[in-house]
């Protein structure tokens, strides 16, 4: 049997033991990118999180990790992204296990989806978006880079076209970090751009400025064309001066 001909098929289970489900954006962007410890910690953490509480003495017997080592891949999925710190209302702090379908769409949740044919329909365009973004940038979006992304939208009130926009420009200049891109944002923001079609209004003003401007260059280019022409004229001038001064001196010469 070979890779490409192999098929898989789930047993039928006539008991439930128990099953924890992932969701697919973790299976096919995290799992493939962890290193082997941290994978395991997440698995295991993600299980019991599922299921009740989790026992981090019981999962660091299971895998026979150390302090060091298990504090290591907790740290892992915090800078990831998927683990986040939080405090609770009596200021004992814990880890909050981050939902990526959640940071995908935002705080839209599923009822307000229902009920609301707009919030569809910006839940569908911020797929889009996300999608035409990781093309872009030929990587997957981390839940850091995606929660940053949804912050921006928010603060500044943009479309998600325009934020692929940004992204399709950043990458023209080489940078195409989160960050330096969510300025672009800023800057538009900060020229009442909120939209692919208020950029492409502007752009076109620009243009139309543009066109006009080489009015100036043009009129340098005949003062440069005119001064060219006063040079040849100057030097015709003295040419035909020294030849008149030559012709007399050939007279003088013969009448001596």
């Amino acid at each position: 049997m070979t890779g490409d001909n192999l098929k898989f098929q789930m047993q039928n289970v006539e008991m439930d033991m128990g099953t924890t489900s992932f969701e697919n954006m973790f299976l096919n962007t995290y799992v493939q990118m962890a290193d082997g410890d941290s994978l395991k910690s997440f698995l295991l953490i993600y299980k019991d999180a599922c299921n009740g509480e989790v026992d981090t003495e019981k999962i660091q017997k299971q895998l026979g990790f150390d302090d060091e080592t298990f504090n290591k891949t907790i740290e892992y999925w915090i800078n990831m992204g998927l683990f986040r710190k939080k405090e609770a209302n009596n200021g004992q702090e814990y880890i909050e296990i981050i939902s990526l379908r959640q940071a995908y769409f935002g705080s839209t949740s599923p009822q307000q989806l229902i009920e609301n044919k707009e919030a569809i329909d910006k839940a569908e365009r911020k797929s889009v978006m996300f999608d035409s973004v990781e093309r872009i940038i030929s990587r997957k979006l981390t839940p850091n880079d995606i929660t940053r992304i949804h912050e921006t939208i928010d603060e500044y009130n943009s479309d998600p076209e325009l934020v692929t926009e940004a992204f399709r420009q950043a990458r023209e200049v080489g940078n195409v970090d989160v960050k330096y891109v969510m300025g672009f944002l800023k800057t538009w923001r900060d020229q009442n751009i909120f939209s692919l079609n208020d950029l492409k209004i502007v752009e076109e003003r620009r243009k139309l400025l543009k066109a006009k401007s080489p009015r100036k260059y043009k009129k340098n280019k005949s003062s440069s064309t005119s001064t060219s022409k006063s040079q040849k004229s100057d030097t015709s001038f003295a040419q035909k001066a020294r030849e008149e001064r030559l012709k007399r001196m050939g007279e003088l010469k013969n009448r001596k």
